[in-house]
């Protein structure tokens, strides 16, 4: 065993040059631990309108300092916030200006490090819109109209219009785009409604295809439930006990018309100036305590949404 002191009786030189490999040691350490990393990695997808936040990130320097920029030395169309060893560049809200690959650079003393991401733009935020020319009425054509709006890049769109399980038409948008902007695009197709077609749908389907970019929904699509009509037809009188009546008498008239949907019935009188009276909204007119001057024409229309149709009939007051 030693004593005390030899324990601690070591060579000067020997500490000197154990302290000197420590420091050594250390600041190699410290150098080979500046690393900085950036979020999200690579590239970003965002779609115009959105909220998108870049962050630089370091380990191994308190406190680091940033900058950042694009690669084409355009203005960032952002805002940097630093705090301690990470520094964030948000665009609120994202738009074309923000279409580029951004670089951030950390500085550490003398050294330097440089990351980049790539920020995709895109835009794609609303389902289809479906308009028709005119309501469905069998056997007329109709245009419906499919629209897609504040679409970006419109040069990957594709429109493909069904009515149930067949397809009117397909479009790819493929003309060249001449610069960066919303574009609202469109697909029409005329067909002629049938019977067969009631309760079917129209559909809608928008797909931008855009495969190297990871984004979604890559597809929106809306239905629209079809509902033909058809236009008040073969519209009847039948009155009761007669057209010809004495004075004092009552008649009870009755109107049926056919349509889809069923047609709403209206009784008018005809004035002496053309003119109708509306009389009721009711498949039967009762006129009770007939007098002479209410001899006339009386006029059913079948009303429904596509049309009407009328029919007249005379009614003659005898007196007595």
């Amino acid at each position: 065993m030693f004593s005390s002191q030899q324990q601690l009786k070591v060579p000067r030189k020997m500490v000197v040059i154990f302290g000197a490999s420590n420091v050594l040691w250390m600041m190699f350490a410290v150098s080979q631990a500046f690393k900085m990393e950036i979020f999200p990695e690579n590239r970003v997808v965002a779609q115009i309108g959105d909220v998108i936040s870049l962050t630089c990130s370091t380990t191994g320097c308190e406190p680091p300092s940033f900058s950042w920029r694009t690669q084409i030395d355009s203005p960032l169309n952002g805002k940097v916030r630093n705090e301690g060893t990470n520094s964030t560049l948000t665009m609120d809200p994202v738009s074309f200006n923000n279409e580029h690959a951004y670089v951030c650079t950390a500085t550490c003393g003398s050294k330097k490090l440089e990351k980049g991401i790539q920020v995709e733009i895109y835009s794609f935020p609303k389902d289809p819109e479906i308009h028709l020319s005119n309501p469905l009425e069998l056997e007329k054509p109709v245009t419906v109209t499919c629209l897609v709006p504040d679409v970006y890049p419109f040069d990957r769109l594709e429109i493909n219009l069904l009515k149930g399980n067949d397809l009117l038409k397909n479009k790819e948008f493929l003309e060249p785009m001449e610069g960066k902007s919303l574009e609202t695009k469109s697909l029409e197709a005329t067909f002629i409604p049938t019977k067969e077609d009631i309760g079917k749908a129209l559909v809608c389907r928008a797909k931008l295809n855009i495969d190297e970019i990871d984004f979604e929904p890559k597809e929106r699509e809306t239905t629209k439930k079809l509902q033909v009509y058809i236009s008040p037809k073969n519209t009847v009188i039948s009155a009761n006990p007669s057209t010809r009546l004495q004075e004092g008498g009552s008649v009870t008239m009755t109107c049926s018309s056919e349509g889809l949907p069923a047609p709403q019935i209206f009784w008018s009188k005809k004035l002496d100036d053309g003119n109708l009276q509306l009389l009721s909204g009711n498949t039967t007119l009762t006129l009770i305590a007939m007098r002479i001057e209410d001899s006339g024409i009386y006029v059913c229309e079948g009303v429904n949404q596509v049309g009407k149709d009328g029919k007249e009939v005379e009614l003659i007051v005898q007196g007595k």
